[in-house]
């Protein structure tokens, strides 16, 4: 704003002038000091309206600054909360994408062992059925030669215990005809005393049963008798007199396989089990063995139905013992092995 001073002041001073006097005599001049002094009213008028302007223009924009420092401040703290809101919501998103690829990836892995389950376990029941039936197969099969041999021993042991206690059987109807005698007779007045009858009978009777007693011990003779028998011929075929010198023929149990392709390449093994002395050390036993085996006129013979039910019931348990660190190929081994089994049928030799 524009304003006015004032100011007053008195100025004073001495001025020397010289004075000439031409009127005189001698037309002289002189030097005289004159002091003099001065009131002096000073009014300053300042004026402010640029600078006013300039104030003004200055307030404006300072105005303006602070209405933009003012809507930066908003805008960086609205940035600030969605720059948090993004980084919340991208770390939950991350979470739970992390939780749910960790549930997924668990999920598969279980998936797989549980499919990998199910496979064995569908192997496990397979086997399971065939060693059911196997075992079925054999129960009715013993069953019927079993039950057809105690039909027929229940049959001759009637029989023979008919014929060995055919005394005793008429002296039981002896006495029973004779006990009924006086209860069937009409004549009720006869006396009915029949001692030496009486006597006679339990004669018989101490006689069956000695018999009888007799014809136990016997038995047990007999079935002592036998197993003895018994024992010695397996003895006796077990042992082999003399040694390889002296002995023309020796046995042992051997497993042969031959097999060719059709680039007429073959293969030919023996296989023999653990044996002492030469017989499973001797490698030229062996060749002789195999060269045995490869002779064109042996009489070679299917295997029977029931000696290959028999090597089923070692064979089958043997397949599913069958473990590895593939579950599919220990199930595609078992297969193949299977299928071979069932398509070719082994061959032996006649004793």
């Amino acid at each position: 704003m524009s304003y006015t001073r004032q100011y007053s002041e008195r100025i004073y001073g001495t001025e020397y002038v010289t004075v000439h006097h031409p009127a005189s005599e001698s037309s002289s001049s002189e030097t005289i000091s004159v002091d003099w002094s001065e009131d002096v009213d000073i009014e300053v008028f300042v004026d402010t309206s640029s600078f006013d302007d300039g104030v003004s223009t200055i307030k404006h924009h300072i105005d303006g600054l602070t209405g933009a420092v003012v809507a930066t401040e908003a805008a960086q703290i609205e940035e600030k909360i969605r720059g948090t809101n993004a980084i919340s919501q991208s770390v939950t998103t991350g979470f739970f994408g992390l939780i749910r690829s960790e549930i997924t990836q668990q999920m598969a892995a279980l998936k797989s062992r549980v499919d990998s389950l199910f496979l064995k376990m569908n192997d496990m029941e397979a086997a399971c059925k065939r060693i059911q039936q196997n075992m079925e197969q054999d129960y009715h099969r013993i069953t019927d030669r079993y039950t057809a041999t105690f039909e027929e021993l229940d049959r001759e042991l009637e029989m023979r215990l008919a014929a060995l206690d055919r005394a005793s059987y008429a002296v039981k109807r002896d006495v029973a005809t004779q006990s009924r005698r006086s209860f069937d007779s009409t004549l009720s007045t006869v006396p009915t005393v029949f001692g030496g009858e009486t006597s006679h009978a339990q004669s018989l009777l101490a006689a069956g049963s000695m018999r009888s007693r007799m014809n136990d011990l016997l038995q047990c003779a007999i079935a002592y008798l036998v197993s003895e028998k018994r024992t010695s011929e397996a003895v006796s075929t077990m042992l082999v007199s003399g040694g390889r010198e002296d002995a023309a023929v020796s046995s042992l149990p051997v497993a042969y396989l031959a097999a060719s392709d059709t680039a007429a390449t073959s293969m030919a093994r023996i296989f023999l089990p653990p044996a002492p002395g030469f017989l499973g050390d001797d490698a030229e036993t062996k060749r002789d063995i195999l060269a045995q085996f490869r002779e064109r006129s042996l009489p070679w013979k299917p295997l029977a139905g029931e000696d290959r039910a028999q090597i089923e019931r070692f064979l089958i348990p043997l397949i599913d013992t069958i473990h590895t660190a593939s579950q599919d190929r220990d199930a595609r081994v078992r297969r193949m092995i299977l299928n071979l089994w069932s398509a070719h049928t082994p061959q032996t030799l006649p004793l």
